[in-house]
């Protein structure tokens, strides 16, 4: 048996998969991911509960993967993989970025898992561009073709906000006071929004799920901070999407997106879309939205069964 796991900065889903046959996660569970001390005891106690005794590991994490090491960004967690075979007699392990694992699983998901924002016009190419704002904002490449697929991780997510206008270079600047950078990722996530609710309330602190709730009540505060997101998580969409040409498609992913999908419909596109002299190119890339829990869960499995050449 193989032990998949998705760790994100708010929740850590761990499953078992068979190494072959249809991808069906068995013995799924959910942890809250501040109630452990690392990814060891957080195996450590799926494996008590479980019982189960995995040969293999592959492991997505929300952090970049450098060499057979991990820093999670938001959790602060140290992974290796000499470690987690010391610990567990695992014989293979692999980290995975979790968009980079996201990135994999997708091409496994059933039209069912997917919300359609814009149906593009073909040509279609190859290369895919995946945006996930969640707990962070996380971004990667898929390229497609018939021999491979192929995810290239980034840590776009941390690139410098450019704000638009006079009210976002306000957001711009309170981001650089608290946090020393202004990065994307301060405003298109969890966290984010609940900033931005923050800023337009002019002091009113509430959770991501609250200001969500309190838009869909129509309490203005909180939908302008869910639009004023969504407006700019477009921008950044077109942006990634003309960098890597990414004619193949555009996936919003993260636990974010599904959450805000009636906005998303109405402000993502148009901002999505405005690039000037390249509006057409846009119109014509496929827009999707990612309703399926665990991609990175299915795409963990999937690079088990095939590894990325560019691992070795």
């Amino acid at each position: 048996m193989l032990l998949c796991g998705d760790l994100g900065g708010t929740r850590a889903r761990l499953a078992l998969f068979s190494e072959s046959g249809p991808l069906r996660p068995q013995k799924l569970k959910i942890y809250p991911s501040k109630d452990f001390r690392g990814v060891g005891h957080l195996i450590r106690i799926y494996l008590e509960e479980t019982g189960a005794r995995p040969e293999a590991a592959v492991l997505s994490l929300a952090g970049p993967v450098l060499g057979q090491e991990v820093h999670l960004t938001n959790l602060g967690w140290q992974v290796s993989v000499a470690n987690l075979r010391r610990a567990f007699g695992f014989k293979k392990v692999y980290l995975l970025n979790d968009l980079e694992a996201a990135a994999y699983g997708i091409p496994k998901l059933k039209s069912r898992d997917l919300e359609i924002l814009q149906r593009g016009r073909p040509p279609f190419g190859k290369v895919s561009a995946i945006v996930a704002p969640g707990t962070g904002l996380g971004e990667a490449i898929l390229v497609r073709t018939k021999k491979f697929i192929l995810a290239l991780p980034t840590e776009g997510g941390h690139t410098e906000f450019p704000a638009d206008n006079e009210e976002e270079w306000h957001i711009y600047q309170e981001c650089k006071r608290r946090f020393g950078h202004a990065s994307l990722e301060r405003i298109l996530s969890g966290p984010g929004l609940a900033l931005l609710h923050e800023l337009f309330s002019v002091g009113e602190k509430k959770s991501p799920e609250e200001v969500v709730d309190l838009a869909r009540k129509g309490y203005p505060p909180a939908e302008k901070a869910v639009r004023t997101l969504v407006r700019i998580l477009g921008r950044e969409a077109g942006n990634l999407a003309l960098k890597s040409l990414a004619l193949g498609g555009v996936y919003l992913a993260g636990g974010l997106s599904p959450t805000l999908l009636p906005w998303l419909k109405e402000e993502f596109l148009p901002a999505f879309s405005d690039k000037g002299r390249l509006r057409d190119l846009l119109l014509r890339i496929p827009v999707k939205v990612v309703l399926h829990p665990y991609p990175a869960l299915f795409g963990a499995a999937e690079f088990y069964r095939h590894p990325s050449p560019l691992r070795g």
